[in-house]
């Protein structure tokens, strides 16, 4: 009997160590997309003179097509958009007019979720 309780205890522990070795923190089960970063972007020269750093979960720097779509306007002499500040949710558009010049530009608390990324980018206006 004596023999049997040691085999059963080398067996738990066994699988307890593997267990152990394989489990993953909650850092590893998230997505790399949606794992908090900062993201400098370089804006060309015809779009602006500054730069861009995006913070923020599911948010993405793109060109937006249709400015009605924009949420949110970047004003010319922004330094700092704090998303949690101005209240924007999961899908806002936030846009950089293409015809102004911007200075370093940095956007934090920014939150958009998989189905519904915050898009950040220039777009034309009809000024």
């Amino acid at each position: 009997m004596r023999k049997k309780n040691m085999s059963f205890k080398a067996i738990l522990i066994a699988a307890f160590t593997v267990f152990v070795l394989t489990n993953c923190s909650d850092d590893e089960i998230v997505p790399q997309d949606a794992a908090a970063s900062a993201e400098e972007v370089a804006l060309s020269e015809e779009d602006a003179s500054g730069s861009m750093t995006i913070s923020g979960v599911f948010t993405s720097y793109e060109d937006i097509e249709d400015c009605k779509t924009c949420t949110y306007v970047v004003p010319t002499d922004a330094s700092t958009i704090d998303g949690a500040e101005l209240g924007l949710k999961a899908g806002a558009v936030i846009c950089l007019d293409k015809a102004k010049r911007y200075g370093d530009v940095e956007f934090v608390n920014l939150e958009g979720t998989e189905e519904k990324p915050i898009r950040i980018g220039t777009a034309i206006f009809n000024n």
